[in-house]
């Protein structure tokens, strides 16, 4: 899944998202600050560690960000800098980061409109949004054809390779959940997902959109994935199969990517097209130190 992944990326199976997103947008000396927004327990971070001169990092879970916070001191990185934010109301620092990292955190945020504005103010000119997330039907409410391609793959399977892994039963067909249901699971979860791709360009310039599928895998493989082991030749050619039927319905229209990685770009405001983005940054950055002495902030992401 991840070699498939890498290739619709970077056109190569041995180079990830964020490989290819370092080589073609920053140079080899890496660059001065970034921040990882829905940072979980600091696997980003800790994989860039030494790139930045400083990575902020932040997540709603307080238990995620103690783990975060002890890896990166246990590996003496001391440039990572965790803290505790809600992205549906996170007040950022102005024009501070290169790139803001957004890795399946989005799509949990319902307050896009703030969370973009607040982005977009606390890069750099010329700054990067770096997502990599689900953008797929809101509430997991899946179409009729794609539940109907789903459940036609699953058909085909043997039964070994739907042996569920929580129980030990066969998965049988894959269905709509009721709004009702995905609320009393994660009332967050794609709460606006399908929103994502269509308000990103009112924000940013959009530079690429590489989308990954999963619009067939996602949901057939929930449960069951641990059964396409990589040397089983068998389960791997079934896998294989699956691929080419999602890039096929994905490819003559009949499905659309539910993920996607997508690389935006701060808009140039007028100073920036009229003097240029480096004169603009020192601008920006006289502004910034005025919005952050006003609110008495050592310019940390904030709660």
């Amino acid at each position: 899944m991840q070699k498939r992944n890498n290739r619709l990326v970077s056109g190569f199976s041995d180079k990830h998202r964020f490989q290819y997103f370092a080589e073609r947008y920053f140079s080899k000396k890496g660059a001065d600050r970034a921040l990882t927004l829905g940072c979980g327990h600091g696997e980003l971070e800790r994989g860039f560690a030494g790139f930045f001169k400083r990575h902020d990092a932040v997540d709603l879970a307080e238990g995620a960000i103690e783990q975060a916070t002890k890896q990166a001191r246990d590996l003496g990185l001391k440039r990572i800098h965790y803290s505790v934010a809600d992205l549906n109301a996170i007040r950022l620092p102005r024009c501070t980061y290169d790139v803001v990292f957004g890795i399946s955190s989005i799509h949990h945020v319902s307050n896009l409109e703030h969370l973009f504005t607040e982005v977009s103010l606390a890069l750099k000119p010329g700054g990067y949004f770096f997502l990599d997330e689900f953008v797929g039907p809101n509430k997991f409410q899946w179409t009729d054809a794609q539940l109907a391609a789903i459940n036609e793959q699953l058909g085909m399977l043997p039964p070994d390779l739907k042996i569920s892994l929580y129980d030990g039963t066969p998965k049988a067909s894959v269905r709509r959940l009721k709004i009702e249901e995905m609320d009393a699971v994660d009332p967050s979860e794609a709460v606006r997902s399908e929103d994502i791709l269509k308000l990103l360009p009112l924000y940013f310039d959009i530079l690429e959109v590489k989308g990954i599928g999963g619009t067939i895998l996602h949901m057939l493989l929930e449960g069951i994935a641990g059964n396409f082991a990589e040397n089983d030749a068998r389960a791997v050619s079934y896998l294989e199969a699956i691929f080419q039927t999602e890039d096929q319905l994905i490819s003559n229209g009949s499905l659309q990517h539910d993920f996607a990685v997508i690389i935006a770009r701060r808009k140039p405001t007028r100073v920036e097209r009229i003097l240029g983005r480096q004169v603009a940054y020192f601008v920006s950055k006289s502004r910034s130190r005025l919005w952050v002495k006003s609110r008495g902030s050592v310019g940390h992401p904030r709660k």
